[in-house]
């Protein structure tokens, strides 16, 4: 066997290796920025020992402007979302994976400002992970997934409310695995869905005007899908005035 071969082998097993021995990471958010036009897109990047939150600037036409680390330390910090406001305001928000995981989150104010410091959302007792962010009602609002020792729970805030942002639990349920929560602004209505247990769908609508979610509702998918349920919320919520 050549040594050409056997390099290339090598190689490849070293990458099997690190692929097989590193943590998973949720695919990249992004938006595209109402100000500036540039398409902004946040990951979790691979920095030989540990995932670190990262955002990207691109142009419409594909041409990279910047690209920067929002993160550096030496724990994972996954699943980054974006929301960016008409200002060009924008938050971005991950967790970070720790005994008990935590929701960190970093502000930029307007399109060319640097990014404020790190902060805490959700209760720091509670072991929170896969945020959701949308900018609805003037501010920006977070879902997130709860885990606790027998059940798993959706939680929420608003990240800029004050004088201390306080968490709501909106909903919690005996399934097991990942929730793939989903929250949505659209034609003045905010809803978050999540996966249920029962194959069922589970969703519940914010009321602005009293300040509480909707008591917790279920559309099966027994029949066909999660997303066609989640069609099936959508189409209700927005045909409610």
């Amino acid at each position: 066997m050549s040594h050409k071969v056997v390099r290339a082998l090598g190689s490849l097993s070293a990458l099997l290796f690190v692929a097989a021995s590193t943590p998973s990471a949720d695919p990249p958010d992004l938006m595209v920025n109402p100000v500036s036009g540039l398409i902004e897109t946040v990951d979790a990047t691979w920095s030989g020992s540990n995932y670190n939150v990262r955002i990207t600037d691109v142009t419409s036409d594909g041409k990279q402007v910047g690209s920067w680390l929002l993160t550096t330390n030496p724990a994972n910090d996954l699943d980054p979302r974006i929301a960016i406001a008409s200002t060009g305001d924008a938050i971005t928000v991950w967790w970070r994976d720790l005994s008990v995981d935590q929701l960190v989150y970093r502000k930029r104010v307007g399109t060319n400002g640097s990014w404020g410091n790190e902060r805490m959302a959700g209760n720091v007792s509670d072991s929170n992970s896969h945020p959701r962010i949308v900018y609805a009602f003037g501010k920006p609002y977070i879902a997130y997934q709860i885990q606790g020792s027998r059940n798993r729970s959706v939680g929420a805030q608003i990240i800029d409310e004050t004088p201390e942002p306080v968490p709501s639990i909106v909903a919690t349920t005996t399934y097991s695995g990942n929730l793939d929560i989903q929250l949505s602004f659209e034609s003045g209505h905010l809803w978050v869905t999540w996966i249920d247990a029962g194959s069922n769908v589970g969703y519940s609508e914010y009321y602005f005007a009293a300040q509480r979610w909707s008591v917790p509702a279920l559309e099966s998918y027994a029949e066909d899908s999660a997303a066609a349920a989640r069609d099936r919320i959508r189409t209700s919520i927005l045909g409610h005035s």
